[in-house]
């Protein structure tokens, strides 16, 4: 793989983490009394007509305006909720297949946040079939431990598609399933 490319995968993998850890960062003060979360259900379906998906997201969520080119969509939890979760999504051509994709994001990760901690990559089968890896970590930033959940899926004309669910660690547990149930209703358009 070039250099160019390298670099690029890279500086996309910051970008992801560093939006979603920041989201996070600025709700944790108010999470600080809440054992656990309510539980989520699905909502309305979030469609990127420009990049070619759609998928539902947890009810009463919110699409944020992109602060970063790249980014296609940051949905945030309501703030009411004190969950202070996020999903952010990124889109980008790689020429590569999608396995060498999530080698070259995990690199990334991994020189980005050295104490990042890699705990399972496993193939993902959506309500539509489309496939995708599942690559869970854990992360820490200003010792809030997080967790984040990265689904990485083959868009349209060599793009790929990474939907990064970020949540602090305590919340992972209650919060991953209402993920998967939010990336089962994915689809490529």
């Amino acid at each position: 793989m070039k250099t160019p490319m390298r670099i690029l995968i890279g500086l996309v993998g910051l970008v992801v983490m560093v939006l979603g850890i920041k989201q996070i960062y600025k709700g944790v003060h108010e999470m600080s009394g809440t054992s656990s979360p309510a539980p989520q259900k699905l909502g309305e379906t979030f469609t990127s007509t420009e990049s070619g998906y759609s998928h539902r997201i947890p009810d009463g969520w919110k699409l944020k305006p992109s602060p970063q080119a790249g980014v296609t969509a940051m949905i945030v939890a309501p703030s009411e909720s004190k969950i202070s979760s996020n999903m952010v999504t990124t889109v980008e051509a790689f020429d590569g297949s999608l396995t060498d994709y999530v080698a070259a994001n995990k690199r990334a990760v991994t020189t980005a946040a050295p104490d990042a901690k890699f705990l399972s990559d496993t193939n993902f089968v959506t309500d539509s079939k489309a496939t995708a890896h599942k690559v869970k970590l854990q992360n820490k930033m200003n010792n809030v431990a997080l967790a984040q959940t990265m689904y990485f899926f083959d868009g349209a004309n060599g793009r790929k598609i990474i939907v990064t669910c970020t949540a602090p660690a305590k919340y992972a547990e209650n919060l991953e399933s209402l993920f998967d149930d939010c990336m089962r209703t994915f689809a490529l358009k």
